[in-house]
């Protein structure tokens, strides 16, 4: 499954096991904590979307990914 097709709170939960990958490298406890405090939010994040997919809440995408056709086309290269 591919980054397009996983639900939204799914992609905050595996980006809170990456950073936590990162702080049990971490040597210094410092940023070891800080990693592991932003493993936290992900997670809340994570938390909020399921819930707010479950209450059907407006303004949310109910669990799909939200495109990326906002977003600028990449430059151009010059020729």
């Amino acid at each position: 499954m591919n980054d397009a097709e996983q639900p939204i709170p799914e992609l905050y939960r595996e980006a809170a096991e990456q950073v936590r990958q990162l702080a049990r490298q971490a040597r210094l406890t410092d940023i070891r904590d800080d990693l592991l405090a932003l493993a936290a939010k992900f997670e809340r994040l994570a938390v909020y979307a399921d819930t707010a997919i479950r209450l059907q809440l407006p303004g949310y995408p109910h669990g799909e990914v939200i495109s990326g056709e906002r977003d600028p086309p990449p430059p151009k290269e010059p020729d």
